[in-house]
């Protein structure tokens, strides 16, 4: 169910701005801040809006607790930040803020993808790539590059595409091929240490054999439940998402 919302913007002018209601078990968020007490859904949505890095409203309609998130998310069994609402079980609801879509040039079969709430512009290969040098090679030629998942909610939006639509082992664009353990997106930005926390596999990044410079979601070996990365040799065959960007 989506709510629509007038917000006064830096004009005059109002902005609309969507809200859709999901669920724990699709998004998720972290909690920015206190919580209040709202009159209203409206008025819980509002003042998320009207916040800095809030992205999700979480509200009990019950009670009127009314809780902020920074970002929304898939559900991700090893995450170990406090702060994940709403919990499992709970009666709250979760809406998150529908951001604008990016431009997307459909060339290739380049097509935007949305999940809670963030979208990219991408392109999703068929075929597995004969290692990460070929994977960045086709994206490069398309105007792109490998998926770079350096947020909560990107990386969620990717392991959506990777697991639900791919469903295959999928390449994505973080590396420590120049430094190693030094890990760093596509973009040439490092990983953060937030995301150093959640994103791995217990175990993983191994380095098995000194070999292990790329980052992959395996699926077809780690069963349903993993949304968590691997480190992996750069020559292996695998899936791969190629990202639209304006200065890729």
């Amino acid at each position: 169910m989506f709510y629509r919302f007038p917000v006064a913007g830096a004009s005059s002018n109002t902005r609309e701005v969507f809200m859709q209601e999901t669920s724990y078990l699709e998004c998720q968020s972290v909690q920015l801040g206190g919580s209040w007490i709202a009159p209203s859904l409206i008025a819980c949505n509002i003042r998320c809006m009207n916040t800095e890095n809030c992205q999700a409203a979480v509200f009990n309609e019950a009670s009127g607790l009314c809780r902020l998130g920074s970002v929304a998310f898939g559900p991700l069994p090893n995450f170990t930040l406090t702060g994940a609402i709403p919990e499992t079980g709970s009666l709250d609801k979760i809406y998150y803020m529908q951001q604008p879509p990016p431009p997307c040039d459909t060339a290739n079969n380049f097509t935007i993808y949305d999940k809670c709430g963030t979208s990219a512009c991408l392109y999703l290969s068929t075929s597995r790539a004969d290692g990460y040098r070929d994977a960045k090679t086709v994206c490069s030629q398309m105007n792109s590059r490998p998926f770079v998942g350096n947020t909560l909610a990107k990386y969620s939006l990717f392991w959506y595409v990777s697991k639900d639509i791919i469903s295959d082992n999928t390449f994505i664009g973080l590396t420590d091929i120049k430094v190693e353990g030094t890990f760093v997106w596509e973009n040439g930005e490092p990983l953060s240490a937030e995301q150093q926390q959640y994103i791995w596999m217990p175990g993983q990044p191994s380095n098995t054999r000194g070999k292990e410079d790329c980052v992959e979601a395996r699926h077809w070996s780690w069963g349903e439940a993993t949304t968590a990365l691997n480190d992996v040799d750069c020559a292996f065959q695998t899936s791969y998402v190629c990202e639209r960007c304006e200065q890729c």
